[in-house]
């Protein structure tokens, strides 16, 4: 169970001549300041098949050392599922107890897309030497913002993690904004594997 809600404010006051039954007051922490009122958590499986550009063998800097960075460019499929422990749902409350949607009263059980699909490409540009560029495979434009299935895609990002690994994060809101998911899936040679999460707010986020 994550407790991922509030803060640890320190505060050090120093100086002299502070006076007995001082008016000041000290305003309770908010435990809970987005208005998050229950989480789910994910777990991702998938493969890559790999595009074009292929993945160098040798380093562009220098050709004696082997390529071992991260190479994104081809097709992500990856499925996600309901991860069933308790150790990944955050406590909302601070009750040192996991807030899982379905199981906070007057919520339902986090509902999510099963099966995803993007591709990253890399193509030549005469102002720079390239353009990376990310897109979920039916993703479409309205009014200026990015739309996939029935959530609005907010990010779809790529960087590159340790030892070399594809770390991707995709972040989704339902169109009332009160619905998130944050899905990372990442890449090894041509293995997916990850991790995501959900949360359903009080108020709109977006």
């Amino acid at each position: 169970m994550i407790n991922r809600v509030g803060a640890f404010i320190l505060v050090s006051t120093l100086g002299v001549g502070c006076g007995v039954g001082d008016d000041a007051k000290v305003e309770p922490i908010d435990p809970n300041p987005n208005g998050l009122v229950c989480t789910d958590a994910f777990k991702i499986t998938g493969t890559f098949t790999p595009g074009t550009p292929a993945r160098p063998t040798v380093d562009p800097e220098d050709p004696t050392v082997p390529f071992t960075g991260c190479w994104p460019f081809g097709t992500w499929n990856f499925t996600v599922t309901r991860d069933p422990l308790e150790d990944n749902i955050q406590d909302i409350t601070g009750d040192a107890k996991g807030d899982r949607c379905g199981a906070v009263s007057g919520t339902q059980i986090a509902t999510f897309d099963a099966s995803y699909s993007f591709i990253a490409t890399r193509t030549p540009d005469p102002n720079s030497d390239f353009i990376d560029s990310y897109s979920l495979a039916g993703q479409t434009v309205q009014g200026g913002k990015t739309f996939w299935n029935d959530k609005y895609l907010f990010k779809l990002k790529v960087t590159e993690g340790g030892g070399g690994e594809c770390e991707a994060g995709i972040e989704l809101y339902d169109r009332g904004g009160t619905n998130y998911w944050n899905l990372h899936p990442s890449l090894k040679g041509t293995t997916i594997n990850g991790f995501g999460d959900f949360g359903l707010y009080e108020e709109p986020q977006i």
